[in-house]
């Protein structure tokens, strides 16, 4: 049987800052309506703080319902503050309806989407979509007037909606996209007030200004993670799928709010966790969400899409008739991808083994004294060991299209020095599709990877005290996130691809790519519903891990060459490719996330994996950890076969847990610092 899911009270615990948080939350309704009553009608109310807060920026109304739910919804289960940021009004055609004779009305659109938001938080947060808000105009610092929603008896939970008229060119003729306010094509934007908004006037908005905003709104939330959506998009490959914009698989408004966003991230600086989530894209990869977060998504999008029809006093709708269901449909909200999945990575120091991540934009190593900054440039989210060197991309989101730069970076941990790796693609939109890094070292020669502008991989290779060139390796486009390994001169990069999972062997100067063709299912090949992870085992052959394609389940694959056995490990629920580790003695550790959010942790005897078929289930209980998870974790072994393994909890600090020699995985964490 699965073990018991967390006890709630310890994982809200962490989020409100422990007991005393819980007498601060008891206060907040009156507290906060306090606030509000002594607000002028337009200043902006101090934001509640009885914890850490979660803010999400997206273009649309429904964005965080398809591309971030069910983390969401996890979060609010657990009692997270949380602010999510609306940019556009998304008008559209200005028809809640499919019937293209029928009139149009750009307010009346606009306000069913915002009311079917509120629908939505209402339904996660309290079970009832017809909760009440309280509704202002709130003016920002940079001059910019937005509608502030509060839920009334969940005062922590806001929405910001800034409502700029995207497509005003419906009307006027010009094109007036986000993308070209964030290019500098457009001057600046206007404000479409909804029908039923607080908002009553029409005004423009410039470049300038929503960047401030975007700015003033961190400064005033002070998120401890922020959510965004994804500022790079692949190349589209094949036939362009509905709102796909020219060239790439995503809406033109994600990838402008995304950008406008990671603007304001860096000017601001403050967040601990950040993390990008892929748009349209989920339609080109298999589903990822098992029956649990599926269903908790497809609740929210219900209520989105006012799907119960509920008693509505206004005549374009109280939700978003648009939406393609029921629940998640079967376009891209049967998937959940974040962009950035491997936020740590563990270094062996003269104190032990110690995490390094990525705080914010910079490179850190928690030490027992605290974080120690490592130095370098501004960085993404992701980073990677091998040997003794970190790889992470440092990204230049610019303006001008050509100026786009996602340079990969690598540290010398012995030496404390940064070089600049570049990039296969150099500048511009050819750098943009380089996604998170892979790396191996055998001690002698270290080899780095990157995808290349076509999609597929390349590598680059230090023999000595150089680096080579970067090189196209032959082979398929991937779907992003590669795993390596390698000793003794012999290296393996291994990638998920859209039918396959593709690996290439050789030594860091020749390599040979084939497709793995793992087994799966009744004689079927696996596919990956996302990124693979690997690790090598003593006896040369590997560990690669993955999320079965259409579930949360995990699968295991064990072997080398065309060899290779497939164990499916049950799972309910959880978004988080498995990380793993190989001990000393043979043990294998897989941990991720479960559909609570907790952590979920294995460990397994590599025999476990040994067991001759070509796929098996293998049911074992897994052991759940009492935190609520925002990265992927990481684990290791020590030399005596200590199991450590570290996370990014739902307060944005590192937590850590750790089990000796042979004993189960732990289930109780502490935080690391």
């Amino acid at each position: 049987m699965p073990s018991p899911r967390p006890p709630h009270l310890r994982r809200r615990d962490l989020l409100v800052g422990g007991l005393a948080g819980l007498a601060v939350a008891a206060a907040a309704v009156e507290s906060t309506r306090a606030v509000w009553d002594a607000a002028s009608g337009s200043a902006f109310p101090e934001p509640p703080r009885t914890g850490p807060v979660h803010m999400q920026i997206g273009a649309h109304a429904d964005d965080c319902l398809y591309f971030v739910n069910p983390r969401v919804a996890r979060l609010l289960e657990d009692g997270a503050n949380l602010c999510t940021v609306v940019l556009t009004a998304g008008e559209a055609d200005g028809r809640n309806t499919w019937d293209t004779a029928a009139p149009v009305d750009y307010a009346g659109y606009a306000a069913a989407r915002g009311s079917g938001l509120r629908r939505a938080y209402a339904r996660m947060v309290l079970g009832d979509p017809d909760a009440p808000w309280d509704r202002v105009r709130a003016s920002l610092d940079s001059g910019q007037d937005v509608e502030l929603c509060v839920l009334r008896d969940r005062p922590e939970v806001h929405l910001v909606f800034c409502s700029l008229w995207t497509n005003l060119g419906r009307v006027t003729g010009d094109f007036t996209r986000l993308l070209a306010l964030w290019e500098g094509r457009l001057d600046a934007a206007a404000v479409l007030p909804p029908a039923d908004s607080p908002l009553t006037s029409e005004s423009t908005v410039d470049r300038e200004t929503v960047r401030a905003s975007l700015v003033e709104l961190l400064e005033r939330y002070a998120p401890v993670a922020v959510n965004t959506l994804d500022p790079d998009p692949d190349p589209v490959v094949g036939a362009k799928l509905g709102a796909e914009q020219d060239g790439y698989s995503d809406h033109i408004d994600h990838t402008a709010a995304a950008l406008f966003a990671w603007d304001a991230l860096g000017a601001w600086g403050g967040a601990a966790a950040v993390e990008s989530w892929r748009g349209y894209y989920n339609r080109r990869w298999p589903g990822n969400l098992g029956p649990a977060d599926l269903e908790a998504k497809g609740r929210a999008l219900d209520a989105y899409a006012w799907a119960d029809g509920a008693g509505c006093d206004h005549a374009a709708g109280c939700g978003d008739r648009l939406i393609v269901g029921p629940g998640a449909g079967t376009t891209y909200g049967h998937a959940t991808h974040p962009r950035y999945t491997q936020a740590l990575a563990p270094v062996d120091t003269a104190d032990g083994i110690l995490a390094a991540a990525v705080r914010g934009d910079r490179a850190a190593v928690l030490r027992p004294g605290g974080w120690d900054d490592l130095g370098g440039p501004a960085l993404l989210p992701s980073v990677t060991r091998a040997g003794n060197r970190l790889y992470a991309v440092g990204p230049r989101f610019a303006r001008d299209p050509a100026g786009h730069a996602r340079d990969l970076h690598c540290l010398d941990l012995a030496t404390g020095e940064w070089e600049d790796l570049g990039n296969p693609g150099g500048t511009g939109p050819a750098a943009r599709t380089a996604g998170q890094p892979a790396a191996a070292d055998d001690g002698t020669t270290a080899v780095a990877f990157l995808r290349h502008p076509d999609g597929g991989l390349a590598a680059r290779t230090r023999t000595g005290a150089a680096w080579g060139e970067w090189t196209r390796l032959d082979g398929p486009a991937v779907h992003e996130a590669p795993a390596a390994f390698g000793a003794a001169g012999a290296f393996t990069v291994v990638a998920a691809t859209p039918d396959n999972t593709a690996a290439w062997e050789g030594d860091g100067t020749t390599w040979t790519h084939r497709d793995l063709d793992l087994p799966g299912p009744d004689g079927a090949v696996h596919i990956p519903a996302g990124a693979v992870t690997a690790a090598l085992a003593p006896d040369g052959r590997a560990v690669i891990a993955s999320r079965a394609a259409e579930s949360s389940d995990v699968v295991l694959h064990y072997g080398r060459g065309d060899s290779w056995t497939g164990t499916l490990i049950p799972l309910e629920g959880g978004i988080l490719a498995p990380a793993v580790a190989i001990g000393p003695d043979g043990a294998l550790a897989v941990a991720c996330d479960d559909g609570s959010g907790a952590p979920a942790v294995l460990v397994l005897g590599l025999a476990d994996l040994d067991h001759g078929g070509p796929y098996t289930l293998l049911s074992r209980p897994w052991t759940r950890g009492d935190v609520t998870l925002v990265k992927r974790p990481a684990a290791a072994f020590g030399s005596d076969g200590t199991l450590r393994l570290w996370a990014v909890a739902a307060d944005g600090e590192l937590w850590t847990a750790q089990a000796g020699p042979g004993a189960p995985p732990p289930a109780g964490w502490e935080p690391a610092a």
